[in-house]
């Protein structure tokens, strides 16, 4: 009778599963750049920038009613001290372990996903919000592609000093026919994209080359690059220069892995405006080609999954990839915890599922890993919550003192951060047998990169 009485009292005061919201990663729109764009630009650097005013503007608009958990006040304060759910199991006792879920959701695009908040009773789906009011290109930044320095089609003067490649005065690159900033690489002979493809001196670069310390190389002179939801930004480069990518990473916000490879470009704007017989200098589809390095770099984990991009036609040119590797630090990188909170704790790559009675919502956010998002998300909700319950002349309030946050990758690839709020703070711990993933339909959504964050002076609540 005693030990049924313990485990009785253990298995109420353990967290119960919430259900992980499908729909909120499926409908979201994705966000303007998955990668490169395939036409040269001179000056090809992408600027990225974090906009963390508009950012916070566009998730408070979004959090509209207070939450509150089914545990509350001193009972969820008390929930840090519990053991974990992987503590007790192992004596042989198990609620709320991860399961394969499988959901049936239309893969419809919309630019808004809502569902209400969490109530006083656990609801069987997140609260979930996607904002179409974040910047399009991802949900924490905006990325702006500086095109070539201005010139005779632009209205605007041209700098002091342009900058190599720009034909700054004379020429857009993207005007009609107009010659492209020339590639650092070789050009194969012939000319054609079977002996570019073919280029063993191409190949060897790629597979000779240093993994950097601190990074795993993930994949290997493949013929396309990465596309994912988590695109940073991207340069070009003088030669095969996997160091300076990964310094481009290392000193880029929210980069933990970057993409170089090898890309078979035209050397003038390919143009079919009339024929080849017009005197106007219009008619280029077909010209010839230069080679180009790139380096992309990536808000999330890559691996060979995530290069889809195999080039493309520009008007009658084919762009083609060789020369594709992949490096990743994902693992060996510790996300900045937002202002307020203390250091993150590591969840072992599970979702932490099973803090239903004391989760308040969720919320997904496209794009790169970003806890920030996450941490703006849980303040506006603890806000609301104090306003809402001043307003009813309350004497306490549900506050969030932790969130769980998250990637999500849809059949391999980098989707968006999830984030889940709650009341307490639970221990990491329940990631390990929390939710890693499940179906829908055809998509299995797992997860990545899973950490906690608890507010450095913890909410009690009470005014």
């Amino acid at each position: 009778m005693i030990v049924a009485a313990a485990i009785a009292r253990m298995a109420a005061a353990a967290p119960a599963p919430q259900q992980f919201d499908f729909a909120a990663v499926l409908e979201a729109p994705s966000p303007s750049a998955t990668g490169p764009p395939l036409t040269v630009i001179a000056n090809a650097t992408a600027v990225f920038s974090v906009d963390t005013a508009s950012l916070a503007a566009s998730i408070s608009s979004d959090v509209t009613s207070a939450a509150t958990a089914s545990i509350t006040g001193e009972s969820a304060s008390a929930a840090s001290t519990q053991e974990s759910v992987s503590a007790v199991e192992k004596r042989g006792w198990s609620w709320g372990t991860a399961t394969t879920t499988t959901s049936s959701v239309q893969k419809t695009s919309t630019s808004s996903v809502k569902s209400s908040s969490s109530t006083s009773s656990v609801k069987s789906s997140s609260s979930s919000t996607v904002s179409s009011a974040i910047p399009t290109t991802s949900s924490t930044s905006t990325t702006q592609q500086q095109s070539s320095t201005l010139t005779s089609s632009s209205s605007t003067a041209c700098p002091t000093t342009p900058e190599a490649g720009t034909y700054c005065g004379f020429i857009n690159p993207e005007d009609p026919c107009a010659p492209q900033p020339d590639g650092y690489g070789p050009k194969a002979s012939p000319d054609t994209v079977a002996a570019f493809q073919a280029d063993s001196e191409l190949h060897k670069m790629a597979l000779n080359a240093v993994t950097p310390s601190t990074y795993e190389r993930v994949f290997v002179d493949l013929n396309a690059s990465t596309s994912a939801n988590s695109y940073l930004a991207f340069k070009t480069l003088q030669s095969y220069d996997v160091a300076g990518c990964a310094n481009y990473c290392d000193t880029t916000d929210l980069c933990t892995a970057f993409n170089i490879y090898i890309e078979r470009d035209p050397s003038l704007n390919p143009t079919k405006n009339g024929d080849s017989s017009n005197s106007t200098g219009e008619y280029c589809p077909n010209p010839s080609s230069i080679t180009n390095y790139k380096c992309s770099i990536w808000g999330s984990s890559i691996d060979a999954s995530s290069a889809t991009n195999a080039g493309d036609y520009r008007e009658d040119f084919q762009v083609v990839i060789v020369g594709s590797n992949g490096y990743d630090k994902t693992n060996n990188t510790t996300p900045a915890a937002p202002p307020g909170y203390d250091a993150p704790s590591n969840c072992t790559g599970g979702a932490i599922n099973s803090g239903g009675s004391y989760w308040l919502g969720s919320n997904f956010f496209p794009g790169p890993f970003n806890p920030s998002a996450c941490g703006i998300y849980a303040k506006a909700q603890g806000d609301l919550n104090k306003q809402s319950a001043k307003a009813k002349g309350a004497k306490s309030y549900t506050p969030v003192n932790m969130f769980n946050a998250y990637t999500i990758h849809k059949n391999g690839v980098a989707q968006g951060t999830y984030c889940t709020i709650f009341d307490t703070v639970l221990s990491p711990a329940y990631g390990k047998t929390g939710f890693r993933g499940g179906w829908s339909g055809n998509n299995f959504l797992g997860v990545a990169q899973s950490w906690a964050f608890s507010l450095s002076e913890q909410d009690s609540g009470t005014w």
